[in-house]
């Protein structure tokens, strides 16, 4: 990896939409050809994981964002197995497993207090969850989305 690749890759982060002609001029690349050879490449090194759209969530409703710490029952592989049963946590945007009192952060985008209520009876009835901690957000300045919602089961109000 080189200047220009880290040069793409700023521009790309900030806007993946812009025009790999635009990129090129940026970087002082004539061909749109060899931006897209580079991008390829950075794909197949897995620099770039993926492409994802950032997503307005509140426009489909869900407005309830909720900050939920998690501490698990210790035993063996207990992360590992609770991180898998979290995962099917409705509205999840990101789950961090971290050090010290507490076990796992959980960001979660929900409808409303009632849907987030169901998310909790979820993890209150894993026998891996001591107990748990949440926050509710006021004000989102900024969060990375991963894609990780399944709008169609959020609006189809699928349960756990």
């Amino acid at each position: 990896m080189d200047l220009i690749d880290l040069k793409i890759l700023d521009i790309i982060i900030k806007d993946s939409d812009t025009p790999l002609k635009e990129i090129g001029r940026i970087c002082g690349i004539n061909s749109p050809s060899a931006v897209s050879k580079r991008i390829k490449k950075l794909k197949e090194e897995n620099v770039i994981k993926k492409f994802v759209p950032i997503i307005d969530y509140s426009k489909f409703g869900l407005n309830f964002i909720a900050v939920t710490f998690i501490r698990a029952k210790y035993g063996k592989s207990y992360t590992d197995k609770l991180s898998l049963k979290l995962k099917n946590v409705s509205g999840l945007i990101t789950l961090l497993e971290i050090l010290g009192e507490i076990d796992f952060v959980m960001i979660t985008f929900n409808k409303d207090q009632e849907s987030y209520k169901e998310n909790m009876r979820y993890m209150m009835s894993l026998d891996e969850v001591e107990r748990t901690d949440t926050r509710v957000v006021v004000d989102n300045f900024m969060l990375c989305d991963f894609g990780n919602i399944n709008l169609f089961d959020s609006l189809t109000e699928k349960k756990i």
